[in-house]
């Protein structure tokens, strides 16, 4: 029985550590100031809403500086 269970651990162990890692690099996300949104951005959706509409796929409102930001891939 004990050779049984440690059999099956060292299967395990050679399982998982052979396993080979995968590394995944994410495109940077840049800024963008939304051109038609007017006045002071409180609220994420409105911003979302407007920058979707220029063509983004997302809006944030930049909490500091009270501006619609739209995201969008970086260009390299």
């Amino acid at each position: 029985m004990d050779r049984k269970f440690l059999g099956l651990v060292l299967f395990f162990i050679v399982l998982l550590t052979s396993q080979e890692t995968v590394i995944h690099s994410e495109a940077k996300i840049c800024e963008v100031p939304s051109k038609t949104f007017k006045g002071p951005c409180i609220k994420d959706k409105n911003c979302q809403v407007r920058c979707h509409s220029e063509g983004y796929g997302y809006g944030k409102c930049s909490h500091f500086r009270r501006l619609c930001m739209c995201l969008k891939p970086c260009d390299d």
